[in-house]
């Protein structure tokens, strides 16, 4: 009687994202496949809120063929892309046990593996560690092997009795004619000292007080800025959703589908405000029309912060603490939409115009909707932002500690959020020279930007019930330098004839295009370590700094009516 093979099991390990730490486990049967993505009708399913880089089915992976130990991955026409090892697929690729696949380059990320191993499966995995580990090995063996030899090779020098004898008596004469020598030398320079203070004794004084009334400089490098501050910058990471403020039910984007060459296709779909502005239209999943596919409004992201306070207190951009008071951005399958008009029985109907992303490119989504507004203006929300996680990392440190917002400018990008430590926290030095501030200033930016390379650490977990280890990303602090190129003061919006008008704002323009998303919140520093501006905002050609009297007027209780 012929053996039966062993059956295999495909497992699946999360090493990143919302879904990091978690292990799946799949027996390989008749027409084996695990469908990937965020639709609930996926074997491997994703949060819709926390991973919308994710499409709705990303990718599949499938047996060769019954007989076979052969796997293959197949990205589902996905919006961002399957990676296998950091490479993009285009067509069916083979996996092998040990590959990691990642949803989107930079998102999450799983481990695949198979049990039992199959033999090709470890053949290829061992050949890949033990080159690896040959070579590591091998580099440190001969580094010290050579240096060992060199110190091998130095001849042994060999001194009789009677020398040894004689070099003692040498080097005793020396050590007690060198005492004598030190000690005359330091009375010869006592007395000198002593008559020369006595003699200029009027001169240090004038020498005193020029010194107290024309300071030195204290201007320091940018290595010494950067190593002051290093546990003072910190890393921010966030989620959030919009929501009904009276129920709490999240809001979502309706996609309509339409038929268009005997296939159909979700459109997302927009409507106008009475007041003529087009906003997207909204809907909770018990009011959603029927047939309507929902995209959350909401996102993740991560930015910069400094420590304002050793209580714990942190500065940092409203768009990275409160994502939903900004513009919203809009993924690239939402345009061109649909335009929804009241037909003649109040109900909506599709218009022939269509919306394309330049109508919505000032859409803030705490505002949406026009009776919303109304509310706002009496002091209340009927729609708001909710934070699913609010996370701050100090540089070089892989434990997140959660935060909560505090504070909110109504004037500029600025918000104030706090964590609670047992211990004091190290914070900046703020100096508010919005008044003094030159053209040409040179300056130095910290924080966190997207475009660095990521590094990680891989923790094995002490903890009994849960064995799995943990692999966390570990945030390093970028140093960039540069200018004040000019100085954009002014608000937005003024109704006095002596004030200074801005179509942006009040504003540093920098000529710093090394940092990038991710930076946003992080400390800009004068010549001296002084914070004097928040970075908000930058590109490859341009990038901005909001003046620190924006974050110092939010730490206190200024009155707006005198």
């Amino acid at each position: 009687m012929s053996e039966q093979p062993t059956p295999l099991t495909v497992i699946i390990r999360h090493t990143s994202g919302s879904k990091k730490g978690q292990i799946e486990k799949f027996p390989v049967g008749n027409d084996f496949q695990i469908r990937i993505g965020r639709g609930p009708d996926n074997n491997v399913s994703f949060d819709p809120v926390k991973e919308d880089t994710i499409s709705r089915e990303h990718c599949i992976i499938r047996l060769e063929n019954f007989s076979s130990d052969t796997f293959q991955i197949i990205d589902s026409q996905s919006r961002n892309g399957s990676y296998v090892n950091g490479t993009r697929i285009t067509e069916k690729t083979t996996i092998f046990a040990g590959d990691s696949i990642s949803l989107g380059k930079d998102g999450p990320a799983m481990e695949f593996d198979v049990d039992p191993r199959p033999a090709s499966h470890v053949k290829k995995t061992r050949v890949l560690d033990v080159v690896s580990k040959e070579s590591a090995t091998k580099e440190t063996k001969v580094h010290e092997a050579g240096s060992t030899a060199q110190k091998a090779a130095l001849p042994k020098e060999a001194i009789g009795k009677q020398t040894m004898q004689h070099m003692l008596q040498q080097s005793e004469r020396k050590s007690k004619k060198g005492l004598w020598i030190s000690i005359l030398a330091l009375l010869i320079l006592g007395g000198t000292a002593g008559w020369l203070l006595y003699k200029r004794k009027p001169t240090v004084i004038v020498q005193n007080k020029i010194t107290n009334t024309a300071p030195a400089s204290t201007a320091m490098s940018v290595a010494q800025i950067a190593k002051a501050n290093d546990n003072k910058v910190v890393y921010i990471e966030m989620g959030w959703k919009l929501i009904l403020t009276q129920t709490g039910d999240q809001l979502f984007h309706v996609y309509l589908p339409i038929k268009e060459g005997g296939q159909s296709r979700y459109v997302a779909c927009y409507v106008r405000t009475s007041q003529g502005a087009i906003e997207p239209y909204l809907a909770t999943k018990s009011y959603a029309p029927r047939d309507a596919s929902l995209e959350p409004i909401g996102g993740f992201g991560s930015g910069s912060g400094f420590v304002v306070d050793e209580r714990g207190f942190i500065m940092t951009n409203r768009h990275v603490a409160t994502s939903w008071l900004t513009s919203y951005h809009f993924p690239d399958q939402a345009f061109p939409g649909l335009l929804l008009e009241f037909g003649s029985k109040g109900d909506l109907v599709i218009s022939s115009n269509s919306v394309s992303r330049g109508a919505l490119s000032n859409w803030v989504p705490a505002e949406a909707m026009n009776y919303n507004r109304q509310l706002l203006e009496s002091g209340i929300k009927g729609i708001d932002g909710e934070l699913a996680y609010l996370d701050v990392t100090f540089a070089n440190n892989s434990l997140r500690t959660p935060a909560k917002v505090v504070r909110i400018s109504n004037t500029h990008d600025v918000a104030m959020i706090k964590i609670d430590l047992p211990e004091p926290l190290n914070k900046v030095t703020m100096l508010d020279n919005y008044k003094e501030i030159e053209t040409g200033s040179v300056v130095v930016v910290m924080g966190y930007p997207g475009m660095s390379p990521d590094q990680f650490v891989a923790n094995r977990s002490q903890d009994a019930f849960n064995r799995n280890p943990n692999v966390v990303k570990v945030p390093v602090p970028t140093v960039s330098t540069g200018n004040i190129g000019r100085l954009v003061k002014g608000s937005a919006g003024t109704t006095k004839v002596d004030e200074y008008l801005s179509v942006m704002g009040d504003y540093y323009q920098l000529t710093i295009n090394s940092t990038g998303p991710g930076n946003s919140g992080g400390p800009m520093y004068d010549d001296q370590g002084r914070v004097i501006g928040i970075y908000s905002a930058g590109s490859e050609k341009m990038s901005y700094s909001i003046p620190i009297k924006y974050a110092i007027e939010l730490m206190g209780r200024q009155a707006v009516i005198k």
